[in-house]
């Protein structure tokens, strides 16, 4: 399977945590009883897993040198900046002018470091992470590109000294440093590194099999018959475990299966993947309006469900007006700003780059 063909399951899986990280939300305000397994955090752990797969998937491979180095920058820049500023200076702009108790709680103190990806209001914080590791896997990616087609290995050895020195002080490190989360991103590059390489369609009845089981496996554990604790929030961010079954779980459902693709390849979670990014943004602020509006009204499921189509519409709304022309623009000023370098050709969408 080539790496520029789409890959639908992810985009599915990645609806599923987005829809994880809504529930989670949803069940903190009292819409829902609140579970031992953290979903809200089991959804954000996904995410963070399928960033380092697809970047191994993307690039990985590839060549590295000036051209593509500038392309993956103005890809994964144009990708995440016109919702994310979007949110961050509508947030600013009601907060200041409008509702001084607003969730995103930008003020003139904090909004520059907003602006920088750097803060942490909110669920905001999970967008540091998410971009310094763009920029640890430029290095990732030079040090494979050295190995595969140099073969030198001391580059790599740098590198991967310092990702596992990371994950062994990673209980130490603030949550909007990417060190914390190394973990997931790094489980996500492996897996997607060994997929890059499967290119035949053998074995597929028993990934079939696998997949089963390990839905099986994670029924019991939702049913509390097989019994796991995670402690606190924290506690379970830095359970290596989690990151590598992470890992295992988008592995094995990138594959084309019956099971994969009735989970994961069906339209509305498609949708939910194909415009995650702002259904993560907006769900807070959507349901701290509909906080607002329910005043003592009971907090009930058929009203969450309610809240959730209203995040859904908002969300597909925004990814049609400002994500998708927003990434068509940066991109296009990206190219123009390099187009008389003659290393650098126009960014060119890959299929799955509508993942993330």
């Amino acid at each position: 399977m080539s790496s520029a063909q789409r890959i639908d399951a992810l985009t599915g899986i990645r609806g599923l945590a987005a829809l994880l990280v809504v529930y989670s939300h949803l069940a903190e305000d009292g819409f829902f009883s609140r579970s031992h397994l953290y979903p809200g955090e089991v959804g954000v752990m996904v995410l963070f897993t399928l960033s380092g797969f697809l970047m191994a998937f993307l690039y990985g491979h590839k060549q590295f040198d000036y051209a593509s180095v500038v392309r993956y920058g103005i890809s994964r820049f144009s990708r995440i900046a016109p919702a994310y500023l979007f949110v961050v200076i509508g947030s600013y702009l009601i907060y200041n002018l409008i509702d001084p108790s607003f969730v995103y709680a930008i003020t003139h103190q904090n909004l520059l470091r907003h602006l920088l990806f750097s803060g942490n209001v909110s669920a905001l914080w999970s967008i540091p992470p998410e971009v310094q590791f763009y920029a640890v896997f430029v290095g990732l990616w030079f040090a494979l590109w050295k190995f595969r087609n140099q073969g030198n290995a001391s580059v790599l050895a740098i590198v991967l000294t310092a990702i596992f020195l990371l994950i062994s002080y990673r209980d130490q490190l603030p949550g909007t440093f990417v060190g914390s989360k190394m973990q997931y991103f790094f489980s996500g590059v492996l897996f997607g590194l060994f997929r890059n390489q499967a290119w035949s369609d053998k074995g597929m009845r028993t990934l079939a099999l696998l997949q089963g089981l390990t839905l099986i496996v994670i029924s019991l554990v939702i049913a509390r018959i097989l019994p796991v604790e995670f402690g606190s929030k924290r506690e379970f961010y830095n359970y290596l475990e989690g990151a590598l079954f992470s890992g295992i779980f988008v592995f094995m459902f990138s594959f084309d299966t019956p099971l994969s693709k009735l989970l994961f390849g069906h339209r509305p979670i498609m949708m939910c993947g194909e415009f995650s990014f702002s259904m993560y943004l907006l769900n807070i602020p959507v349901i701290y309006v509909a906080m607002k509006l329910l005043g003592d009204h009971a907090h009930t499921p058929a009203m969450a469900a309610l809240i959730t189509l209203v995040v859904f519409l908002l969300a597909w709304l925004m990814y049609r007006v400002i994500e998708l022309p927003g990434n068509t623009l940066l991109r296009r000023i990206g190219t123009r700003l390099f187009e008389s370098r003659p290393l650098v050709a126009p960014a060119r969408t890959e299929a799955t780059d509508t993942i993330k």
